[in-house]
Formats: C-alpha cells, structure tokens, sequence
C-alpha cells in the first residue's frame, strides 16, 4: 500500500470537526441499579441488599484470576492515576473531555456478565434498574449518549424495554452483550429484539468481556490467567457471534439493522470475512438463507471498533493496510475510556492519516459513528 496521493491528508486533529468514542464504559453500582428498580422487582432489591458480593453471586462465574489483583491496573507506570471498573460517569466524562472526544457512547461495564444470570426475572430486573439509572444519569453530560442494554433471557421482554426508552433523547443504541449469549446472535429467538431495534432505528451493539467468560471456545476453560482469557475471549465470542449473524441470514430478515463489534480491535476481521466467503460457496445448502456471499452483507450491516489498535506505532503501514482491508467506511474509532489500557484518538489518527484521504480519516475518527449512532 502507498502512501495517499488521491487527496491531501490531514495533519492535525484540530482540522476535525467531530471525533467520537464509540465504546466508552461507565459503571453503575449495585445500589444504583437498586435505587430505579420498579415495583415489581422487591425481590431483587432485597438480593442486593443482603449479598455481601452481589456482582458475584448474580452469577457465580469465576476469573482465572481474581479480580482484586487487578487494583494495580489504577496506578500507571508512569505514576500517574488510571481509573478503571469504579469509574463512573463524571470520571468517563473527564476522561472523554481530556483526550478531545466530542462525544462518547456509553456502555455498562458492572453487568458486561449479565448473560451468566439464569433466572429470567432477574435478568430482566437488572436490564430495567440499569437502563433507567443510565437515563436519568446522561442528562447531566452533554458528550455522553449511552447504549441500552437488553436481557437476552427474555427477548419479548427486552423488545419491550426497547419500545419504552428508544424515544429518549441520550439512548444511541441497544447493547446486546456478546460474551456468553447462548444461542449467539443469529438465533431466531432474538428476533423480537432486532425486530424492535430496527423498528426504532437503533443500531445493535455487541461487548465483549475479556476475563472469566466461558462459552466459547472451550480451551478456554483451562485458562490459567486473565492474560490468558484477554488474549482470546473477545476476537473469538465476536467471531461467532458474527458468523451467526450473517449465515443465518440476519441481515436478509432485518435489512436497515446494522451491528456494532466493540472491543475486540480489527485485526480478526479480514480473516473473518474471508472465512465467511468460503463456507458460503463451499457449502451453499446450508447457508439458504443468503443471496449473496457474506462479504456483501458486511458493508451495510457490520462497523468495527478499532480498539485496542496494539502496539502498531513503529509499523503504522501494518495498521494502514488492515484498514484497507476491512474499510474506512465501516470502521469506528473508540478508545475505551476510561480503562487505563484506553486509545487516544492520536493513536488511531497519527497511524493512518498519511494513507488515507482526509474524509477517510474523517469518515473513522467520527463522522461513520455519527451516522451509525444518529447523533446530533
């Protein structure tokens, strides 16, 4: 790949006019999901209540590392403060000012293991209790719009809650949570809630969750570590989760519904894109639910999160042709703040910018998540 001769490149940030994250976090505590249950969830509430852990003990699922040894992650190397699952909105909303985002779309970070919960009522009464709090929270930020998450637990249930909140000023999209979704994402049984997503124009995302989450692939049972778990959890629940989508013809039933893939970086996407293509042709009679080959889907259905970008600083033209290869048009910078492993927009903008044109550079760092997210 050369260098950009089509057009002149840009050669600041400041020549931007919009750049979003679309993939920040904030965190709701237990209590302030408690705090907006409604009346029919005095139950739960007193679940909360009385469990010494209730983020554990909602699901019973277990690191490879504990958790706690995890606190270091809040002092830099450098010294200085990182903040990471206690950060709440005031804290993403510094961060997101500090590195010059314009906007940022919110999604949860406690309850990235809501797909572990058995018990259909309670997924239910956490879905309610968070995605009012997220409301009633993201009218104080005006750089802030969130994700709604549902309770694949209860498909009809969560259409309902996407009927009830899409009209809401601060809601961008519906998060539908990619780790442990048993079926994946392109079950009928899902149906109801992109029927509702699309209905509404929300775009679906999907988060993935990098420590402890079990449903695929099975080797990952035997992790040892959370290094272990981070490596391949969230690229491979993203695989799946896509293949689902696209050879069981989600996109031929819902059309104007378009994915969002947070958190996994790009780096799995042309080869997922390939492998798609070849089991289509390879294995047409149980893909008939297709018109075309995957890849063709992908363009109008499928953006992709660009962090975590890696260590590509010193090989700029690696990440350039991934970006090629995957398409500027579909590709959404975020930085994940305020993890303390977050990306600048520098990190994606310096990298690119010499290798594409300005409204390509453009088109990722903002403008494709201004579309996607219908953000004003």
């Amino acid at each position: 790949m050369t260098q950009n001769l089509k057009q002149q490149s840009l050669t600041s940030l400041d020549e931007l006019e919009t750049i979003v994250d679309a993939d920040a976090h904030a965190q709701a505590s237990w209590d302030d999901i408690r705090s907006h249950l409604d009346d029919g969830h005095e139950r739960f509430e007193r679940f909360f209540e009385q469990s010494p852990a209730p983020g554990s003990e909602m699901n019973l699922y277990h690191s490879p590392t504990p958790t706690y040894l995890y606190e270091d992650m809040k002092e830099r190397d450098d010294g200085s403060t990182g903040l990471y699952e206690d950060a709440g909105l005031e804290d993403t909303a510094a961060v997101t000012e500090r590195i010059g985002v314009n906007k940022a779309v919110v999604n949860p970070t406690l309850i990235l293991n809501l797909n572990f919960v058995r018990e259909r009522d309670y997924a239910v009464a956490i879905m309610q209790g968070y995605n009012d709090w997220l409301v009633s929270e993201l009218d104080d930020y005006d750089n802030m719009m969130g994700n709604l998450i549902v309770a694949p637990q209860d498909p009809h249930r969560s259409a309902e809650e996407i009927d009830r909140l899409a009209d809401e000023d601060d809601i961008a999209g519906v998060q539908l949570l990619g780790t442990a979704l048993v079926p994946p994402a392109g079950h009928v049984s899902y149906d109801p809630i992109y029927e509702a997503a699309e209905a509404n124009g929300l775009p679906i995302s999907m988060h993935t969750s990098g420590a402890g989450m079990k449903p695929f692939p099975e080797q990952s049972y035997w992790a040892e570590t959370y290094a272990e778990d981070h490596v391949t959890q969230h690229p491979f629940a993203h695989i799946a989760n896509a293949t689902s989508i696209l050879l069981n013809g989600v996109p031929e039933r819902f059309p104007d519904l378009t994915f969002v893939f947070q958190e996994a970086g790009i780096g799995y996407v042309p080869y997922l894109i390939s492998r798609l293509d070849t089991a289509y042709h390879e294995f047409p009679s149980e893909v008939p639910a297709l018109s075309a080959p995957p890849s063709e889907y992908v363009s109008d259905t499928c953006y992709w999160c660009t962090q975590p970008l890696g260590h590509t600083a010193e090989t700029p033209r690696h990440l350039a042709w991934l970006v090629e290869l995957v398409g500027p048009e579909n590709l959404l910078f975020a930085a994940d703040a305020p993890h303390p492993d977050f990306d600048t927009p520098e990190e994606l903008f310096d990298r690119v910018r010499a290798y594409f044109s300005a409204d390509e550079v453009a088109a990722m760092m903002g403008e494709n998540a201004v579309e996607v997210y219908d953000i004003e």
